[in-house]
């Protein structure tokens, strides 16, 4: 069937799957990235950077050799049907990357190539952050109602960094991610306990020939981005601090993958908390907990690359269902409940998958 603002809808609603594919223009090789939720509406990034990263043979900057339309795509979780996605920019290789939706009611994205910024859904007015420079990569609530971003990388070969900015992209500070020499800490996602006041964020650790030599976790104080705690093992794979501060940490040790739900103010490491086991034949070469999200039943959402996704409830029951995928390299990335469903963003086009919830 046919769906609204230009999408095709394959449903199985005997099984109670539905998988819906949004139109592209013939120049937007796109997929549907990072996602976020407010109300009943999904935002996701829009960007064709897997697909010309394998057409350009692992060239990370291929993305830059074609043209396209900056978007932050729109999905109506009720109804469970695209919405026209919001218009951020035209003609840049740099598609939308993460999302965050504010409370202030702007949805802030970020292009890593181009200029991170924010686009207001009511009226589609859209502003750049110029102060911010470019390379951010992951967004996420800040203090006092900031957000913090992660820099993958910096200009010149660099190292990464956290990044805290105001709701009108005002820098406030920068974190650079210190290592022993020869070696470079590349920053990805990031999350902020607003109850020790502290930045946690993970990193891909690569030496001079850019190869890859390992992960941490790293734990910095907001006022002045001092690390107060550095882990090497187990890697952690996603963390998320609610507003109250409860804390969801996603790790893997070999091939046991665990989630760890800590309560406010006791995220001190690789061990607090309650663990729960997720999976205990985890394939680390080809799949990754891309999100863990606090749930507001106390419980815990995470999404994994292979369409994976598991709900955690409040007591440590792990319900688990596996979303589709094509066997073309696509990936699942953000994963949302409403109303007895979860419905994920898969970077495979710009496809959005639901299922009954787990």
């Amino acid at each position: 069937m046919v769906g609204c603002a230009g999408s095709i809808d394959r449903s199985d609603r005997g099984g109670g799957l539905s998988v819906h594919a949004a139109f592209a223009d013939a120049s937007d090789r796109g997929c549907a990235w990072f996602g976020d939720a407010r109300g009943d509406v999904l935002y996701f990034g829009q960007a064709a950077f897997w697909h010309s990263f394998r057409r350009g043979g692992g060239d990370p900057r291929a993305h830059l050799e074609t043209s396209g339309p900056q978007r932050v795509g729109r999905f109506d979780l009720a109804r469970e049907r695209f919405l026209a996605p919001l218009e951020v920019g035209a003609g840049n290789a740099s598609g939308t990357w993460d999302v965050f939706a504010h409370a202030n009611g702007r949805v802030y994205f970020s292009t890593f190539f181009d200029l991170a910024g924010y686009v207001e859904p009511a009226s589609g007015r859209a502003v750049r952050f110029p102060a911010l420079g470019t390379g951010l990569n992951e967004l996420a609530a800040g203090p006092d109602g900031d957000l913090v971003a992660t820099r993958y990388a910096s200009e010149g070969g660099g190292g990464g960094s956290v990044v805290h900015f105001g709701p009108d992209g005002e820098l406030r500070a920068e974190f650079r991610l210190a290592d022993e020499p020869g070696v470079r800490a590349l920053a990805k996602s990031v999350s902020f306990d607003p109850v020790r006041r502290t930045l946690w964020v993970n990193t891909d650790r690569i030496d001079d020939a850019g190869e890859p030599i390992g992960h941490d976790a790293r734990v910095l104080e907001v006022g002045g981005g001092a690390e107060r705690l550095r882990i090497d093992h187990p890697e952690l794979h996603f963390v998320d601090f609610d507003a109250r501060g409860r804390g969801v940490f996603a790790w893997r040790d070999g091939a046991r993958l665990t989630l760890r739900l800590v309560e406010p103010g006791r995220a001190t490491g690789a061990a607090a908390g309650r663990e729960i086991v997720l999976d205990l034949d985890f394939d680390a070469r080809h799949d990754f907990v891309q999100e863990a999200r606090a749930t507001p039943d106390g419980g815990a959402l995470v999404t994994r690359w292979s369409g994976v996704v598991q709900r955690v409830d409040p007591s440590g029951a792990v319900h688990r269902v596996d979303l589709p995928r094509d066997g073309d390299g696509g990936l699942y990335y953000s994963a949302f409940l409403r109303a007895g469903r979860v419905c994920a963003t898969y970077c495979a086009g710009i496809r959005i998958v639901c299922a009954p919830s787990p």
